[in-house]
């Protein structure tokens, strides 16, 4: 494989490992850096690509990597309430993010709120769970496939996943920004 060919799998799997990274660290930034690292170490690893596995499994082997060395030194959480959104925009209160003259403008900040409440379930999951869940539900992986990623059983994918959607509704349960109109759960 010559550095030529790590270009060509950039073009092919760039977007595809950048959805992974944002899913994994829900920081648009940091997915665009992790990906990028993946690809340099790519270059440099690119002697040592045997072919026992397809290419993005390797490429995703390194961004896994790379993902857990930024989670190490990264132990922060960051928020993106709509109070943090205001300040942004140097807005005196975040009631002046809501107010719009198009129609629907409230309903697209409350379903943005829900997504980001969703995304912060997940990302209070330890790093192998949601690992697991990425693989499966955001890049459609088989139980398979996600063993041999992951370098574990079948059982402990089916596992994992298993606990980590568990944990992601009972945390959803206690949130009401994931409720609809009528106080029923998703």
């Amino acid at each position: 494989m010559t550095q030529s060919d790590v270009e060509q799998l950039a073009r092919d799997y760039y977007d595809r490992l950048f959805r992974a990274a944002l899913f994994m660290c829900n920081d648009p930034e940091v997915a665009e850096d992790l990906v990028q690292d993946t690809f340099v170490a790519a270059i440099k690893a690119i002697d040592r690509f045997e072919g026992r596995s397809s290419h993005y499994t390797w490429l995703y082997g390194i961004f896994l990597n790379k993902f857990r060395s930024w989670l190490r030194k990264n132990k922060r959480e960051k928020s993106f309430s709509l109070q943090h959104r205001a300040e942004q925009f140097d807005l005196p209160n975040e009631g002046e993010l809501l107010e719009s003259d198009m129609p629907g403008t409230l309903d697209i900040m409350l379903q943005r709120e829900r997504a980001e409440t969703v995304r912060k379930a997940i990302g209070k999951l330890p790093p192998h769970h949601r690992e697991a869940l990425a693989l499966r539900y955001i890049e459609g992986m088989s139980y398979e496939k996600i063993s041999g990623v992951l370098d574990c059983s079948i059982g402990t994918v089916k596992s994992r996943i298993h606990y980590a959607l568990k944990k992601v509704a009972e945390r959803l349960r206690k949130e009401p920004a994931v409720r609809n109109d009528e106080n029923q759960e998703i």
